[in-house]
């Protein structure tokens, strides 16, 4: 009873609240602004959307994880960067503009790729005997209800009400951050000892899947741009992802709880990898003020 709850009322409702926080920060000017940096943005786009989903399938095989646990690191690397991910610029003093156009872009397009690329993974990793599937067409629709609707709402809320918009936005966001770690709390509780067997064998390639992401974000950032504050959003764009798209897929959709295991971890790890991140580059910021102060 309560992961049914959690799985069609809270999991679903804390999702359209990420996603409706994300379009209270935006204007329609930042989905256009891609116009201005054309390779940083489509470099980082094709490296969230194909690229990381390969590395993803190329671990998950090279560490012959259980079917289960595959498809949910696929679905890791599938994930488009999380709304984290905009915040974490800011205090790294990257580009916010081009980390939130990668953010809103990406979530789009990940309508499309995600339900294609799970449902590779299920047959890849499960084979002909496999007992669950994906509805494509239902997915897509789904996806589309709790990402896109939303962030429009957001943005004519923010279009028609700037400053009610400016009020809402973190609060929004604070609320949603609670309901997804009442989400998590509550899986780990629900299947508390399928995930202790499987943390062992899934930490390390988890670990070494959010790393590779955020070398891919960096050769990224150092063949489509020279400048250091766009380099930092898209490697820090790699590094958070927005796993509850990923665990709404697992559990609502699929109803394979253990399969979110990878993306609760993930997001342990990203936020880790991604502060560490935060905290090299403003001790390089105040080492080069030193340097130039003397």
């Amino acid at each position: 009873m309560l992961m049914e709850i959690v799985s069609k009322v809270v999991l679903p409702g804390a999702l359209g609240l990420i996603m409706l926080g994300m379009g209270l920060s935006l204007t329609l000017a930042d989905f256009l602004s891609f116009r201005q940096r054309t390779a940083p943005v489509f470099g980082g786009l094709a490296s969230l959307l194909i690229l990381l989903p390969v590395a993803a399938l190329t671990i998950a095989t090279v560490f012959h994880l259980p079917p289960i646990l595959a498809v949910g690191l696929v679905l890791v690397g599938t994930c488009p960067g999380g709304t984290f991910s905009n915040l974490l610029t800011h205090y790294a003093r990257g580009d916010l503009a081009l980390s939130v156009t990668l953010t809103a872009i990406a979530s789009i397009c990940v309508i499309f790729t995600m339900p294609l690329i799970v449902e590779f993974a299920l047959a890849f990793f499960l084979g002909e005997q496999r007992v669950i599937t994906l509805p494509m067409l239902d997915t897509m629709r789904q996806i589309f209800l709790l990402t896109i609707c939303p962030v429009v709402v957001g943005m004519l809320i923010r279009h028609r009400w700037t400053g009610l918009a400016e009020r809402l936005a973190d609060p929004v966001k604070n609320v949603a951050g609670v309901l997804i770690f009442s989400v998590f709390t509550s899986i780990i509780i629900a299947d508390r000892e399928s995930f202790a067997k499987a943390f062992s064998s899934v930490a390390f390639p988890v670990i070494l899947l959010n790393l590779t992401s955020v070398c891919l974000g960096t050769l990224i950032g150092f063949l489509t741009t020279s400048r250091s504050p766009e380099r930092r959003a898209i490697t820090l764009e790699h590094a958070i992802k927005q796993e509850g798209l990923g665990i709404f897929i697992a559990i609502s959709l699929l109803h394979m709880t253990e399969m979110a295991l990878p993306l609760m971890l993930n997001s342990l790890v990203g936020i880790t990898v991604g502060s560490l991140i935060v905290a090299a580059a403003r001790l390089s910021k105040r080492n080069r003020l030193v340097q130039n102060a003397h």
